[in-house]
């Protein structure tokens, strides 16, 4: 699984750009698909909670990046950098803001108030380390999305502020509280760990989080054209003998189509050293298919295909282990190509692609691929 990320990672190209969208952390926004994750590679960490789903990431800049999406959409509902607070802090996502430079006392001047408290969660949280937390919420204002600026006290801070001010040693937190976290969530997946019982400081108002606000910034874009079969090379082709599947037994659930997928098989292997590729109509733009190994017999089914994946267009080759399809979403009347692998009869997504409206299915891979 390492090697095929590393692949992957091996196609995207590197530029420089002075304006990202609007809502972005790390280059990513919230309602991107999650397919925009295969540039980081595997997740360091992943955990389920219902329809939800964090993934988080380690990067070079010492920041880890949790991810949340949604199923079944695979949307970006939230978004986490947390610096781990080693060396000269790297730029932060929002005004020119600064891991361990930007304060407390900073946020507040720039956003004019102390922000909304969620009354189910307290905003000053000491760790058993003695290192303070304080959590800032902003709305983001003519958007759904709250922001959440994290500041934190070291150990050593914190006992220096509570010798000199005692018990008013929050109120003086402002200068000593550096940025270790910033985030922006959909407010309605917030609220289902904050609650919605919320109290707004006096003077509050909504913030301004758009491309303007942001910092210069690296991040990755991708040219599918520079992706090739070679890059998911087979270690064999297979020539011997073809062996078709067990239709009343081990492959009894595609025995409907057992004429189609033997006459599919018949002529060899085409696909991954030892697969067919057959692809069945079921209607007007619609079509399924199913890959028979011509080594073993057994038959499985693609990721792709049927009245969801309209227009499905398939290209493959006999000594390489990608698949490319072309389909059409007809409710989003939009196109895609999404690349897939195929490891030990198992099925690797490895990227999805948005290639235009729903009549750009009408063209063929290499004139929407470029």
């Amino acid at each position: 699984m390492h090697l095929i990320y590393a692949a992957v990672a091996a196609l995207f190209a590197i530029f420089s750009t002075t304006s990202l969208s609007a809502q972005s952390i790390e280059g990513f926004r919230l309602g991107d698909d999650k397919g925009v994750l295969q540039r980081l590679g595997t997740a360091a960490a992943i955990k389920a909670d219902g329809a939800f789903t964090t993934l988080t990431f380690h990067l070079n800049n010492r920041v880890d990046l949790d991810v949340t999406y949604q199923k079944p959409s695979n949307r970006l509902v939230a978004l986490l950098a947390s610096w781990d607070g080693t060396g000269d802090g790297p730029s932060a996502s929002y005004e020119g803001f600064t891991f361990g430079k930007t304060s407390l006392a900073d946020l507040r001047s720039k956003t004019g108030a102390s922000g909304i408290l969620y009354r189910a969660t307290p905003p000053v949280v000491a760790s058993l380390s003695g290192t303070i937390k304080i959590v800032s919420y902003y709305d983001v204002s003519a958007t759904d999305y709250v922001a959440t600026f994290v500041t934190s006290i070291s150990r050593d801070e914190a006992k220096k502020l509570q010798e000199q001010y005692n018990q008013d040693a929050y109120r003086n937190a402002g200068t000593s509280a550096k940025l270790s976290a910033i985030g922006i969530s959909r407010r309605e997946y917030l609220e289902k760990s904050q609650g919605s019982d919320r109290t707004i400081d006096i003077g509050y108002k909504p913030i301004s989080w758009t491309s303007s606000d942001l910092a210069p910034a690296t991040h990755r874009s991708i040219s599918l054209a520079k992706i090739k079969p070679s890059q998911l090379p087979v270690f064999r082709i297979y020539s011997g003998p073809n062996n078709f599947p067990d239709f009343s037994g081990r492959d009894k659930e595609f025995s409907n189509f057992r004429t189609r997928i033997t006459n599919g098989m018949t002529d060899g292997p085409s696909f991954a050293g030892e697969y067919s590729v057959i692809q069945i109509g079921c209607g007007t733009g619609c079509s399924f298919a199913y890959i028979g190994n011509n080594r073993t017999g057994e038959v499985h089914e693609l990721p792709v295909g049927g009245e969801g994946n309209v227009y499905l267009t398939l290209k493959y080759q006999l000594d390489s282990r990608l698949i490319v399809a072309q389909w059409g979403d007809y409710d989003a009347s939009k196109c895609y190509v999404q690349f897939f692998s195929l490891d030990d009869d198992t099925w690797t997504d490895l990227l999805k692609h948005e290639v235009g409206p729903l009549n750009n299915c009408y063209k063929t891979i290499a004139e929407n691929v470029h």
